[in-house]
């Protein structure tokens, strides 16, 4: 039996449970924070802590969200490989050096435990943990639109806005993203991304956004994109057929 978590909290505080039911899991790890921000050069602490009954044998890896980090010349993670006993606890170091191209590096620390102990049951555990390491220089703020289309989810209609991030700092859309139609002259609708929703560098997204109107036929469709707390809208207009 296998269990395999790549999420961006601990996975002890996905359900609630009581702390019998954990100390009694053979397997069960916890790291904290669940989110780290390092700016380079710089230093940071990861906790990973057994809550289980048994011996854990931990190794940690990771791997780059985004465009590839692209090197192990500057970031590195201390130590690689422990032994946790049962309520035991270890700090891991994640150290990111100069030599990183300008902006933001986003990563998945990944946690994964085993029992020492070889029993019937092969159970493994792992936790991530989102780190994002921003380098210092020139950081570039250049998001696009790429499309809209509109598309029939069991029966809802929704928008579909195509994005990409051809800069160098990880974007958080929510509330910067809007698509108005507009039937003529007349606005009828405005959607509004209200979710948290990042899009990393070097990346591309599909936002959906449902709409419960009643509209039908040919509209025009704005599509308005605020880069960054204060900077200009991206406006793109789309025939759009609903």
């Amino acid at each position: 039996m296998k269990f395999a978590f790549a999420a961006a909290v601990a996975v002890a505080a996905t359900t609630p449970v009581s702390a019998a039911a954990v100390s009694a899991a053979p397997v069960a790890l916890t790291v904290s924070p669940a989110h780290a921000v390092v700016l380079a050069p710089a230093s940071r602490t990861l906790q990973v802590s057994n809550l289980g009954r048994e011996r854990v044998a931990v190794e940690v890896s990771w791997r780059p969200l985004g465009y590839h980090v692209g090197s192990n010349r500057w970031l590195s993670i201390a130590p690689r490989r422990v032994v946790l006993r049962g309520g035991a606890r270890a700090v891991l170091t994640l150290r990111a050096g100069p030599g990183a191209s300008p902006g933001d590096h986003q990563l998945l620390v990944l946690v994964t435990g085993r029992p020492v102990e070889r029993g019937r049951l092969a159970v493994q555990l792992r936790v991530g943990v989102r780190v994002r390491i921003r380098a210092p220089g020139r950081l570039v703020r250049k998001l696009a639109v790429d499309g809209l289309r509109a598309r029939r989810f069991n029966r809802q209609r929704a928008l579909l806005v195509s994005l990409a991030n051809h800069g160098n700092v990880t974007e958080q859309l929510r509330g910067r993203l809007t698509v108005t139609l507009v039937d003529r002259t007349r606005v009828i609708s405005r959607l509004r991304l209200g979710r948290a929703r990042e899009l990393y560098p070097g990346t591309r997204a599909v936002v959906v956004l449902p709409y419960a109107g009643r509209a039908r036929g040919v509209l025009t469709a704005i599509v308005t994109l605020r880069i960054g707390s204060s900077g200009h809208p991206l406006e793109r207009r789309y025939r759009l057929l609903l």
